[in-house]
C-alpha cells in the first residue's frame, strides 16, 4: 500500500462523490495504482442524475456546458490526426455530449454507459437505435469487428476491473481500429502538489489529495502504465500526449474552494501548461491489423 488516508470529515469531488479515504495500492513493476474496487452495485450508485448533469452543467451552468463543448471539440481535433471518420462508440457516453459532437465531426457514433439516466438523455440527442445501455462486455458480441473508433473521456479509472472493458473493446474493433482514451495522469503537477502537501504537513492536510484519489476512480495511472496495460492487452500504442484542461473548463469544475486555494491552482495549472504537463493524458492505441 502506498497511501493510507482517512479523513472523516471527507472532501467532496467536484461531481458530488463523497471521500473518506484513500487506500491504494502499487503494482511494483509497471508503477499502477489501484483501490479495492467496491461492488458493481455500489459503482453504479455513484453516477447518478446528479452526477452527469453536473459534469456538463447543464441549466444550472451554462457557462460550463459551453466549455465542455469546447474542451470536446479539442479532443475531436486531436482523434482526427489519426482517424477523420467511421463508425464510433463513445464509451462511458453520459448525457450524450461527446457522441454527438462526434457525429457533427462526421463520424457515425454511438454511445454507452452503465447509467439508465445518462442513457435516456443520451437517446434524445442521437437517437435509441445509437444508444448502448450496460457494461461494454454484455453488448461486445452484438459489435464484434464493426468500430472504427472506440473513445472513452475520462472513463477508464472508473472501471472496476480494466481488463474486461479493454478485452471487449479489442474485439469490437475493426483489425486497424483505434482506441482513443483520455485519462488522469500520476504525472500531472497537481499529483506532485498535493503529495508534496501531504508530506509537509506531516500528513494534516490531507483534502488535496482525497481531491485527486476520489472514491469514483479506482485506478490511476501514468504514461508507463497505462502502455504496459494496453501492450499487455494486445493494443499497439501509438501516442500519448499530454491533456491539460482549457483554463475555462478548469476554472468552472475545480476553483471552488475559496480565494487563497483557488490561487494556488490557478498557479498550478499555469505552471503544467508552462512545461507542457497535463492534468490528463490523451492515448491512441490500435488493435493490430494482423
Amino acid at each position: 500500500m502506498v497511501l493510507s488516508i482517512r479523513a472523516p470529515g471527507g472532501v467532496e469531488s467536484s461531481w458530488g462523490v463523497r471521500t473518506d479515504d484513500a487506500l491504494i495500492y502499487q503494482c511494483e513493476r509497471c508503477g499502477l495504482r489501484f483501490r479495492r474496487p467496491p461492488s458493481r452495485d455500489e459503482i453504479e450508485r455513484y453516477y447518478g442524475a446528479s452526477y452527469h448533469d453536473k459534469m456538463v452543467g447543464g441549466e444550472q451552468d451554462q457557462h460550463r456546458e459551453v466549455v465542455h463543448r469546447l474542451e470536446n471539440e479539442d479532443r475531436i481535433r486531436y482523434l482526427q490526426r489519426f482517424r477523420s471518420g467511421g463508425k464510433v462508440l463513445d464509451v462511458g457516453c453520459s448525457l450524450g455530449h461527446f457522441a454527438d459532437q462526434l457525429r457533427a465531426a462526421g463520424f457515425d457514433a454511438h454511445g454507452s454507459d452503465i447509467s439508465s439516466y445518462a442513457c435516456s438523455k443520451a437517446v434524445e440527442l442521437i437517437g435509441r437505435d445509437r444508444v448502448h445501455p450496460g457494461p461494454v462486455e454484455s453488448f461486445a458480441g452484438e459489435l464484434e469487428q464493426s468500430l472504427d473508433v472506440v473513445t472513452m473521456m475520462d472513463v477508464i479509472e472508473h472501471f472496476g476491473d480494466v481488463n474486461g472493458p479493454l478485452t471487449s473493446i479489442w474485439r469490437m474493433l475493426k483489425p486497424g481500429g483505434i482506441l482513443f482514451l483520455r485519462t488522469p495522469t500520476l504525472n500531472s503537477p497537481f499529483h506532485r502538489v498535493a503529495e508534496w502537501s501531504l508530506a509537509l504537513s506531516r500528513g494534516h492536510y490531507k483534502d488535496a489529495i482525497l481531491k485527486l484519489y476520489h472514491a469514483e476512480h479506482l485506478f490511476f495511472f501514468d504514461e508507463k502504465s497505462i502502455r504496459a496495460l494496453l501492450e499487455s492487452l494486445g493494443y499497439e500504442v501509438v501516442a500519448i500526449d499530454p491533456d491539460p484542461l482549457l483554463w475555462d473548463n478548469f476554472r468552472s469544475a475545480e476553483m471552488r474552494q475559496g480565494p487563497l486555494l483557488n490561487a494556488a491552482l490557478a498557479a498550478i495549472w499555469a505552471a503544467g501548461r508552462a512545461l507542457n504537463l497535463g492534468h490528463g493524458m490523451k492515448v491512441i492505441a490500435r488493435r493490430p491489423v494482423t
